[in-house]
């Protein structure tokens, strides 16, 4: 079985190719799980528009869930 990650984790969406996005572009806010499959969801808080750098014309205000199938934690 996989471990959550827990909150207060700096994540990023596997699509975010971008090199900030290395940076996270994310914050775990609460974990459920594990499900039948050994997955997780995260709801995290998220930049107001996921495609662009998170930043002051850009923060982190929206809350939205990610499967752990599609979340990657950022150093």
């Amino acid at each position: 079985m996989t471990q959550p990650l827990p909150v207060g984790t700096r994540v990023r969406h596997y699509g975010q190719q971008w090199p900030a996005a290395h940076q996270g572009t994310a914050t775990v806010q609460e974990v459920k799980g594990p499900y039948s499959d050994d997955t997780y969801e995260y709801r995290v808080l998220t930049t107001v528009d996921f495609s662009r750098r998170p930043g002051p014309s850009n923060p982190e205000t929206r809350e939205t869930w990610l499967s752990s199938l599609a979340t990657i934690p950022t150093p």
